[in-house]
């Protein structure tokens, strides 16, 4: 009993050790920031009011904007700028007549330049697509809104169409010839 004692104590000894190691291992690396910056980051936060305010995850500076000073705007368009923009909508028709929202350019469209548009596809772009839709049976059918793929979800299951085998080779029945034996007796 005193020799199980014994060979027991040092593994109570080696367990705290072995979870000491462990979580030390487990721990993150520094990220090379000083104590001295930490503590400048966080009084910074405190006294700009990014930190979080109770349960809701707001911030202080969002909850009370009274008590923190104010961020700065970042500088906008000048007045020239805006003007010149104004001017350049208003010559291209992009500018509402009224509360309706019309423009003039929807209103006369042939006083105004033609307006550039993108490139669109090819014939041969949009028949390639329409080929692969129908291949792989992403195509609707009738008013339902099926596609083919949800019709005959076998033809489509990702492989390519197999069609059903067919036994066109029937075997022949012989026709029974006429015998004596089979030939019915009066």
């Amino acid at each position: 009993m005193k020799t199980l004692r014994l060979a027991c104590l040092p593994l109570l000894f080696a367990l705290p050790v072995s979870t000491t190691w462990s979580q030390a291992a487990s721990q993150p690396k520094p990220t090379g920031e000083t104590r001295a910056q930490v503590k400048a980051e966080t009084a910074q936060a405190i006294h700009d009011g990014d930190v979080e305010f109770g349960e809701t995850g707001q911030k202080e500076n969002e909850a009370f904007p009274n008590r923190y000073p104010k961020k700065p705007m970042p500088p906008g368009e000048t007045r020239a700028e805006v003007k010149s923009e104004l001017n350049t909508a208003r010559k291209e028709g992009e500018v509402p007549l009224s509360e309706t929202g019309e423009k003039p350019r929807e209103i006369n469209p042939k006083s105004y330049p033609p307006q550039p548009t993108e490139p669109g596809l090819t014939r041969a772009q949009v028949r390639a697509d329409t080929q692969a839709a129908i291949r792989a049976g992403d195509v609707q059918v009738g008013e339902t809104g099926e596609t083919l793929a949800q019709q005959n979800p076998s033809r489509y299951a990702g492989s390519p169409a197999k069609p059903p085998k067919l036994n066109l080779h029937l075997p022949h029945k012989a026709k029974p010839t006429a015998t004596a034996a089979s030939a019915p007796a009066n």
